[in-house]
């Protein structure tokens, strides 16, 4: 079965659980943005560090201390060019201020489903753990090489986008001011890609209102 069949069956069952209990629930919702830093295979891992993302989220409140939260996020890394362009001279045997390149930023887009337990605390500052699963789409901008100003190819091009199931977990804090709730978390997502598994460590604020 497809991964992304056992990902929509997951929610089905989750708010199946949902419906069929008595708690009342609530809903919000809002946007949140941050930094990541990107946690990539040891091939490429040296040409990224940190990223920006931003997204939005939905939250159903089932108790007072238990959430679900739907989340969809867009992160982006730039790759270290001068890097890439050291490593390029040292294997073409050139001098690195004659290359100029550009491309090959990565970007994760992921759509996930995320557990909140909170801890009371009987204060405006409530603590949680967060742990959830979802899809994870992967893609790289194309890869450009010049020498003297010259374009070379580097075979490079229509690199395209890489679909992959993965999990996070971690741990936050949300605020509340009347019907607004502000929220920090710190997670930990790891997306199983084809090979060696590839991740980043994202850092959120967001906003949500309602709930």
């Amino acid at each position: 079965m497809k991964k992304q069949s056992l990902f929509l069956i997951a929610m089905l069952l989750m708010i199946g659980v949902v419906n069929s209990s008595n708690a009342q629930l609530s809903f919000g919702g809002g946007a949140h943005t941050g930094l990541s830093f990107a946690a990539f295979p040891k091939a490429i891992k040296d040409f990224y560090g940190m990223g920006i993302g931003f997204g939005a989220q939905g939250d159903m409140n089932i108790i007072k201390y238990i959430a679900i939260r739907l989340n969809f996020d867009y992160h982006s890394f730039a790759s270290d060019k001068e890097k890439i362009k050291q490593l390029l001279a040292a294997q073409n045997g050139v001098n690195a201020g004659d290359l100029d390149v550009s491309g090959l930023n990565a970007s994760i887009v992921g759509i996930t489903v995320n557990g909140l337990g909170k801890i009371p605390t009987g204060s405006m500052v409530t603590p949680y753990g967060v742990i959830g699963f979802g899809i994870h789409i992967a893609s790289a901008s194309d890869f450009k090489v010049k020498y003297q100003g010259q374009d070379q190819n580097v075979g490079l091009t229509g690199l395209g986008s890489d679909t992959n199931f993965g999990i996070n977990f971690g741990a936050g804090a949300e605020f509340k001011l009347a019907a607004i709730k502000l929220y920090a978390d710190f997670k930990y997502v790891l997306v199983f890609s084809k090979g060696e598994s590839t991740g980043h460590l994202p850092f959120t604020v967001g906003v949500s209102l309602g709930g």
